[in-house]
């Protein structure tokens, strides 16, 4: 008798396939949410966003977090190449508040 979660090759793949499609998406909203922020026609510069309550301090931070996020996501796919070493995530994570 087993007792708890089992653990077998179809729970394996299941966590595999759902934490690759996750990371795929993610990375892939980031990209859309990037372009989203640059979209001269909905967000017109920095000032629009000042008006919604935003800093100029947090306008910098939410721009870089994801002009980050859209560079990890071309360096995954094939579509660009890192010159150097880069903490993509240093600007993303100060979006993500205190976590443990």
């Amino acid at each position: 008798m087993t007792v708890g979660r089992p653990v077998g090759q179809a729970e394996i793949n299941a966590q595999a396939g759902a934490l690759a499609t996750a990371l795929r998406d993610a990375l892939r909203r980031a990209s859309d949410f990037c372009d989203l922020l640059q979209d001269t026609t909905l967000i017109a510069n920095d000032q629009t966003l000042i008006n919604m309550g935003f800093t100029q301090a947090e306008v910098n931070t939410l721009r870089a977090a994801f002009v980050d996020a859209k560079n990890l996501r071309q360096v995954a796919i094939g579509a660009a190449a890192q010159p150097s070493p880069s903490n993509f995530l240093v600007n993303l994570k100060r979006l993500c508040g205190p976590s443990v």
